[in-house]
C-alpha cells in the first residue's frame, strides 16, 4: 500500500474529534453545574459531552503514531523527523502560549519554563500542568512520543503480524489495568499519572504504530468506519457508569482504534465518506489551532464577565456559538499566519526533506478532565 496516500478521512475526522473537545470544555466551563435547564436537557448533554475530551485524546494519540508510521519511509534521518515535527507543532504552541500570558495575567517562572519546553505534565502538581493555556499538556506527551518514535518504529518494524497482534493486545490490556488499578487512588494522582504522564499515555500511541503496520502487512482485520462509529458510542455509553479514571479512556480506546484504521482504509480502497469532502478537510486542517485557540477564548470570556453562569439555555447557546465564532476565527488566523508561514520558513532549513505524510494528517491535542 502506497505509504504517500493522503488519508483525507482521517484529516476530516480530526475535525470531529477537535468538536467533541470543544464540547466537554463547554459543557465543564459553561453548563455544568450551572445550565438552568430542563433535567431531560443536562441528562443529554452529560451523556453526549462528559468524557469527550477523554476519547479524543486517545482518539488523537492513536492516530499519531497511526500517520507517523505511515508516512515514514523505510528509512529516515532522526535528526530530520525531530525537526519536522518540532516545526510543525511548536510556532502556534508558541504563539498561543504567549497569549495565555495576557489572557491569564502571567505565571511562574517553573510554570513558564515548563509550558515552553512541553515538560509540564513531568510534573505531578496541577498548578504546573494546568497552567497558562491547561489544553497544552497533552503537548508535552506528544513531545515525548517523538522523541521515541524513531526507536519504537525500528522494534515494531521487526515483527511479524504475530507478533504486532500479540503486542495491539499487551497494549489495550495495560490500558484497562492502568484504569482498573487507579480506581482506588486519590483523584489528583490518577488524573495526572493516569491520563497525563507521557510514558502511561504512550500506549495509545504505541498502538497507532502496530495498526498501521498491521495495514502495510495487510494483515489487518477489523469493522468498517459505520460499525467502529457504532462502537464507539457503545465504549463512551458504557464508561459513563465506570468509576474514575477507567472512564476517560480505557473503555474506548479498542473502538477509537478500529475507527482510525476504518477511515484509514477507507482512504485507501477509494471508499467515499462524508469525511473526505473539502470543507471537513480544510476544517481538519485548522483543527490544531482550534484546540490551542478555544480554551484561551473562554477564559477570556471568563475574565471579560462575558460568560454568565446560572443563564437561561438560549442565552447559554447564544454564548455558546460566539465562543466557537471567535474561536474558528482565531484558529484560522493562527493557521494562516503562524503555522503555514512558519512550516515553510523553518523547513527551508531542515536537515531532510519532509515526507509527504507530514502536512496532511496532523494531530491537535485534546482535553484535560477535571
Amino acid at each position: 500500500m502506497n505509504r504517500d496516500s493522503r488519508l483525507p478521512a482521517l484529516t476530516g475526522l480530526r475535525w470531529a474529534a477537535a468538536l467533541v473537545v470543544f464540547g466537554q470544555h463547554t459543557l465543564e466551563l459553561f453548563y455544568d453545574p450551572d445550565l438552568v435547564a430542563p433535567r431531560p436537557v443536562r441528562a443529554a448533554l452529560w451523556a453526549l459531552l462528559v468524557n469527550g475530551g477523554a476519547m479524543g485524546v486517545s482518539f488523537f494519540f492513536v492516530l499519531s503514531g497511526f500517520v507517523l508510521t505511515w508516512s515514514s519511509p523505510p528509512a529516515f534521518g532522526v535528526r530530520g523527523f525531530w525537526w519536522r515535527r518540532f516545526s510543525k507543532i511548536y510556532p502556534a504552541t508558541l504563539v498561543t502560549t504567549l497569549a495565555a500570558l495576557l489572557v491569564v495575567g502571567g505565571a511562574g517562572p517553573l510554570q513558564l519554563a515548563a509550558h515552553l519546553t512541553l515538560t509540564q505534565t513531568w510534573f505531578p502538581h496541577a498548578s504546573i500542568f494546568g497552567a497558562l493555556n491547561p489544553v497544552s499538556w497533552s503537548l508535552s506527551c506528544e513531545a515525548f512520543f517523538y522523541l521515541c518514535f524513531p526507536l519504537l518504529l525500528a522494534f515494531l518494524r521487526r515483527l511479524r503480524p504475530g507478533g504486532l497482534w500479540t503486542v495491539a493486545a499487551l497494549l489495550v490490556t495495560g490500558v484497562l489495568a492502568t484504569g482498573v488499578l487507579l480506581t482506588t487512588a486519590q483523584r489528583p494522582f490518577a488524573l495526572w499519572f493516569g491520563y497525563m504522564f507521557p510514558p502511561v499515555r504512550m500506549a495509545e500511541f504505541a498502538l497507532g504504530i502496530v495498526v498501521a503496520l498491521l495495514i502495510r502487512a495487510g494483515a489487518w482485520r477489523g469493522p468498517g468506519l459505520r460499525w467502529s462509529f457504532v462502537l464507539v458510542a457503545l465504549g463512551a455509553a458504557a464508561a459513563l457508569k465506570a468509576p474514575y479514571p477507567l472512564n476517560q479512556h480505557a473503555l474506548t480506546l479498542v473502538p477509537v482504534t478500529l475507527a482510525v484504521a476504518a477511515a484509514a482504509r477507507a482512504d485507501l480502497t477509494g471508499v467515499p465518506t462524508i469525511w473526505t469532502r473539502p470543507l471537513l478537510r480544510y476544517l481538519g486542517e485548522v483543527s490544531f489551532a482550534f484546540y490551542l485557540v478555544h480554551y484561551l477564548t473562554y477564559l477570556a470570556y471568563e475574565r471579560l464577565g462575558l460568560l454568565p453562569h446560572h443563564a437561561h439555555p438560549l442565552v447559554a447557546a447564544l454564548v455558546t456559538v460566539s465562543v466557537f465564532s471567535i474561536s474558528l476565527l482565531g484558529a484560522m488566523a493562527v493557521y494562516h499566519c503562524v503555522e503555514l508561514p512558519a512550516l515553510r520558513l523553518l523547513r527551508r532549513r531542515a536537515v531532510a526533506p519532509p515526507t509527504s505524510g507530514d502536512v496532511t494528517v496532523e494531530v491537535p491535542l485534546p482535553a484535560p478532565v477535571r
